[in-house]
């Protein structure tokens, strides 16, 4: 439970960054060149072994994310779920009900 309390506080952390960085377009490219250090300034906490990569989508490029493979940990059932294959808004960290609301990525943001 405490994951999915610390989840949810990451994504209203990083929405409301993004909100900021839509505004701000100095704070924007920051992001984008430096986002470790963006985001720890603004309270986000970034394991020191992780590389952080954003990336901005348009009107003409979209972004997909493939996250890592879990092994041999889930069954042929389990990796073959739809919401696996459509989930690609980069916020809901492998759950697949990120709650982002844009039903872009397929998964039940209600769940």
């Amino acid at each position: 439970m405490q994951a999915t309390v610390q989840q949810g506080n990451w994504q209203k952390q990083w929405g409301l960054l993004v909100a900021e960085a839509w505004a701000d377009p100095e704070l924007k490219d920051r992001l984008l060149a430096d986002p470790a250090t963006v985001l720890m300034e603004h309270g986000i906490d970034v394991p020191e072994d992780v590389e952080l990569r954003v990336v901005e989508d348009s009107d003409e490029v979209r972004h997909l994310v493939l996250p890592p493979s879990p092994g041999d940990d889930l069954s042929d059932e389990e990796l073959g779920g739809g919401a696996v294959a459509w989930c690609y808004c980069g916020l809901c960290g492998g759950c697949y009900r990120c709650g982002c609301g844009s039903r872009r990525c397929g998964c039940d943001a209600k769940s």
